[in-house]
């Protein structure tokens, strides 16, 4: 016999079905967590119980705990709030440390950047620098809150970093000094050429949105032809500063931001809550590099999305993860991703780079999916915010590194300072200076040492005087050391402009701190020189971001 059901009847059998089915899944899920909890009380106890040796009980809960967090994403982690520098840092405002932002990639510890005029900047350390040693202890095994503890300490103690960077052959050593940093949101804001309005924000803490409205608001006061936000180097923070931020120049009720968990609390959308500060016509840049992450990212993303902003520089850092923050202890918390967001065309920017192990594949965006701006141009999904306008910073040879690592403006700016006093502000120097530097740096024995200088140097020890060739020798290190010279001399000539730059920048620092001395790099910033041509360029601006995709 064939049975039949009534078209009306197939909705009602299949939702039975499906109810079923999923009642089964559930119970099914619900077992396996019961069951994994239990073995994971039954292991402890037994070892508490069973192990040769007496085990701690609060450091077996820490091990298990970090086990646990090591299979998740590099953003989850387990906080202590004696040691929760990050945390410190964004709701006090200061902590004692270094001055730089850390990342995890790729099992590496990475700088995602040194905070300006921090110890970590002022030595030179780098955006994209692999933390391979902290003091005595490698850093392959650690994760970024043990990092950060080792980092952060008492102020005036000394912290000895181990560090690879890309193009250095050699691992390079750096000894630093903690002093109590402190994290200024808006680290300078200023009027630029052609009446341009310039605002570097550093952070986004509490009070980010508040510091860049009156920063902006200004501004405003001189009539400004164009507006330049600086986000280079800006690791995030608060995801509320970051829409309050965007609240400053998106209409009131268009979509910021979505977010997308697992449970229903992590589903939410936000919407901008008031009206924009700045006129909808005024030119707008935001400045971005690698070290721009998550909060910065959003911002930047919302701007380019609504085509409200012309992003300038390179690619962000990608990070496009939601951390909630659940009390544990009464001095512990557990910082757990549970959601990710999408700017307001849908675009996720997390970067596949974190995908280490299977775990991470849900957190990848979808590659093969493109998503449209409000006048439909189009970006990618994943890697984090491309630019609008791609200007990269100008490469510098291992001599200026070197100078910058070694201190050697900031020492010289001292000196100078101190032979001419009364100096004002903006202070230009001649050409001449950079020879007057050269000499200085000769006369003081700090010219950073080449590669065939180190090995000259060596020769005493490695030829044997009592040789026959030994006069030859000595000739052909003479002869190698007036060579030396030559190349020397060459570099210097190479990098003349960038050596009067450092130099420029080092003396404002000395003569008006740390903002003049923001102001002074700005002025040879290729990627800020960029950002002013282009706003001031009406034609040229209406073409990047009125462009729509066919």
């Amino acid at each position: 016999m064939i049975v039949k059901f009534r078209s009306s009847a197939l909705p009602l059998l299949a939702l039975g079905l499906l109810t079923v089915w999923s009642a089964t899944l559930f119970t099914q899920s619900k077992a396996e967590r019961v069951e994994g909890e239990a073995v994971i009380k039954k292991v402890y106890q037994t070892i508490l119980d069973r192990y040769v040796a007496e085990i701690d009980p609060e450091k077996l809960s820490q091990a298990a705990i970090s086990g646990m967090l090591r299979e998740l994403d590099p953003y989850s982690q387990h906080i202590n709030d004696n040691n929760s520098y990050r945390l410190d840092a964004i709701t006090t405002g200061e902590y004692g440390g270094v001055g730089m932002h850390l990342g995890r990639m790729n099992d590496t510890l990475i700088v995602i950047a040194p905070m300006d005029g921090t110890p970590a900047y002022r030595q030179g350390i780098h955006a994209g620098d692999r933390i391979v040693k902290i003091d005595s202890v490698w850093t392959k095994k650690l994760d970024l809150d043990q990092a950060a503890r080792m980092v952060r300490g008492k102020k005036g103690s000394l912290l000895r970093l181990l560090i690879k960077r890309a193009g250095e052959h050699d691992l390079l050593t750096f000894e630093l000094e903690r002093e109590l940093i402190k994290v200024p949101d808006v680290g300078y804001s200023g009027l630029l050429e052609g009446r341009t309005g310039y605002v570097k924000l550093s952070n986004f803490s509490k009070f980010s949105a508040e510091d860049l409205e009156q920063a902006i608001r200004k501004l405003s006061k001189t009539h400004l032809n164009a507006l330049i936000i600086d986000l280079r180097g800006n690791p995030g923070g608060l995801l509320s500063a970051a829409l309050m931020s965007a609240d400053l120049f998106i209409e009131k009720g268009d979509l910021l931001l979505e977010t997308r968990g697992r449970v229903r609390q992590a589903n939410k959308k936000y919407h901008a809550r008031r009206n924009p500060i700045v006129d909808e016509n005024l030119p707008l840049a935001v400045l971005v590099d690698g070290g721009s992450a998550s909060a910065s990212e959003i911002l930047s993303g919302i701007l380019q999305d609504y085509d409200r902003a012309v992003v300038i520089g390179e690619s962000t850092f990608g990070k496009g993860l939601v951390q909630t923050v659940t009390r544990l202890t009464p001095e512990t918390r557990l910082k757990l991703t549970t959601a990710k967001y999408y700017l307001p065309s849908g675009r996720l920017i997390q970067k596949r780079e974190i995908a280490a192990d299977i775990i991470y594949e849900d957190l990848l965006p979808n590659g093969d999916q493109d998503y449209f701006s409000g006048n439909h141009r189009r970006f990618a999904s994943g890697g984090g915010v491309s630019p609008d306008l791609e200007v990269k910073d100008l490469n510098m040879s291992s001599l200026e590194r070197n100078l910058w690592r070694k201190r050697l403006f900031f020492k010289y700016a001292l000196e100078y300072g101190e032979h001419n006093p009364g100096l004002t502000l903006p202070h230009h120097l001649a050409d001449s200076q950079v020879d007057s530097f050269y000499v200085w740096m000769e006369g003081h024995g700090t010219f950073p040492p080449s590669d065939l200088q180190r090995w000259i140097a060596r020769t005493d020890d490695l030829i044997d005087s009592s040789s026959s060739i030994y006069p030859e020798l000595q000739r052909l290190k003479t002869e190698m050391e007036a060579l030396e010279f030559v190349q020397q001399q060459e570099e210097v000539q190479a990098i003349r402009l960038q050596i009067l730059n450092g130099l420029e920048t080092e003396i404002a620092n000395v003569v008006g701190g740390n903002g003049a001395r923001v102001a002074a790099s700005l002025k040879h910033d290729p990627v800020v020189i960029k950002a002013i041509e282009l706003l001031a360029s009406a034609n040229e601006l209406s073409a990047i971001l009125a462009q729509k995709d066919n």
